[in-house]
């Protein structure tokens, strides 16, 4: 008789628990993700499941501390987000202008509005500079965040093939789902 009352207990308590509606355990909707075993990148697009209006992100992933091309990543839950906008088409349309900073000229730099928060976007959007770097035959971009300190750099890199790929893969969703906004 107590093992059953027990587990009446029990499962009240779990089922009360799951019950109530946490702000900490918000849930990501992703719609395309690029992970990188050679690098430490994951590119992702994604919304959030409780937002209205939605909006739709680009997760850069974890930023690195160090300086240009040189980082330590050592922060596995600060993440950098750029928001794309409230429709698949506003998305589509920004991973197109920011696909186009790959073709502007070595060391030149442009600013987005981006989030860097612990997991999930935050509405405190901070200024993300973007600049055109060149390795051997590579193009890439550098996500930095301005920092108080001379010379220490928090920035993630991205190559023009991986953002070409994920940016196929949002069109490609789209085409999927034509009925979703």
């Amino acid at each position: 008789m107590k093992k059953i009352i027990l587990l009446l207990v029990l499962a009240c308590v779990a089922t009360g628990a799951f019950a109530q509606k946490s702000s900490l355990l918000r849930q990501r909707m992703e719609i395309v993700e690029l992970e990188s075993e050679t690098s430490n990148v994951n590119l992702q697009v994604f919304y959030m499941n409780d937002e209205n209006p939605r909006v739709y992100y680009l997760s850069l992933g974890n930023l690195g501390v160090g300086i240009d091309l040189v980082q330590i990543d050592f922060d596995p839950i600060f993440e950098l987000f750029i928001p794309l906008g409230g429709t698949l088409e506003e998305a589509i349309a920004k991973m197109e202008e920011i696909k186009a900073f790959f073709k502007l000229p070595r060391q030149t730099t442009t600013e987005l509005q981006g989030s860097f928060s612990a997991a999930y976007p935050s509405d405190k959007l901070q200024t993300v500079t973007v600049t055109s770097r060149r390795l051997l035959s590579s193009k890439i971009l550098e996500f930095s965040l301005p920092t108080d300190t001379n010379g220490i750099v928090r920035a993630t890199y991205v190559t023009k093939g991986k953002f070409g790929s994920l940016l196929t893969g949002l069109k490609l969703y789209k085409r999927i789902h034509p009925k979703e906004k």
